[in-house]
């Protein structure tokens, strides 16, 4: 029977799940103050611009080179969240594929 989740797969996937779980807290957490913070100072831009209507206040805000950076910052925020949501997705893909294959082993095994 071909084996396709070796060892080493099933190992890295339990060591990631086992020491990275602070690391995913971190990172949602991170994602969690960066759209505040971007929600902040867009609210703080708009309060302090001194346009006449609210289109051209929200306007002035979101080309302002804070706003920007907030943006970016929040970007930041949501790659790390997201990589590190995939990489626990894909050690979790790697932990049941093996399972499966213990499972469809023993069945075979019985069937002998």
């Amino acid at each position: 029977m071909t084996k396709f989740i070796s060892d080493d797969m099933m190992e890295e996937a339990l060591t990631f799940l086992a020491t990275h779980s602070a690391l995913g807290a971190e990172a949602r957490s991170d994602r969690f103050r960066a759209e505040h913070a971007r929600k902040r100072i867009r609210a703080n831009l708009i309060l302090t611009s001194e346009e006449k209507t609210s289109a051209m206040k929200e306007a002035w805000a979101e080309q302002h080179e804070r706003y920007a950076e907030a943006v970016n910052d929040e970007a930041e925020a949501i790659r790390n969240d997201e990589y590190l949501r995939a990489e626990r997705n894909r050690a979790d893909a790697v932990i049941e594929a093996w399972r499966s294959e213990q499972a469809n082993q023993r069945a075979g095994n019985s069937f002998k």
